[in-house]
């Protein structure tokens, strides 16, 4: 099918490895930034069972739910091994969520190229690598992000234009 307007779609690409790499420590990096925080401002326990719209597709918010309807943000609970089990589980739930919806984005792009949309891909997997190196500059990635996903991208933009 046609489509109405001239469209240009860049898929910016990582390897699989890499990427569920990243995203892993994201979600790490999330929880030690406040996350967990954030998330107990929301829940609301009559919301928590019947909505799944809106912020209730939040990351982190459905995974939270049964912690949170064990240890209710409201009172003044200690941290136990019980507590801990639960709070590492609804982490765990997280960063599980965070690799389908990585994997089923991947599928679906995967789905409109075979139908025979023109999707071009850019790979960015040089570019996460070395974001995640420690010992890596932000100028390092900077410069491989410009050199293979930017530049390649306006290239393609432009050809379009």
């Amino acid at each position: 099918r046609d489509l109405r307007y001239d469209s240009c779609f860049i898929w910016v690409d990582v390897s699989e490895p890499v990427l569920f790499e990243y995203l892993l420590k994201r979600v790490d990096e999330m929880m030690g930034s406040g996350m967990f925080e954030e998330l107990s401002g929301f829940y609301d326990p009559v919301k928590a069972s019947r909505a799944r719209f809106g912020i209730r597709k939040a990351i982190g918010v459905p995974e939270f739910d049964g912690y949170f309807k064990m240890y209710p943000p409201e009172k003044e609970i200690k941290w136990d091994s019980g507590r801990r089990a639960a709070y590492d589980k609804a982490v765990e739930d997280i960063k599980e969520n965070t690799l389908r919806l990585a994997r089923r984005q991947v599928w679906k792009i995967e789905k409109l190229r075979e139908a025979g949309w023109d999707i071009k891909r850019v790979d960015a997997t040089a570019s996460f690598r070395a974001v995640m190196m420690s010992s890596s500059s932000s100028r390092e990635w900077r410069e491989i992000w410009e050199e293979q996903v930017l530049e390649p991208s306006v290239k393609i933009v432009n050809r379009l234009l």
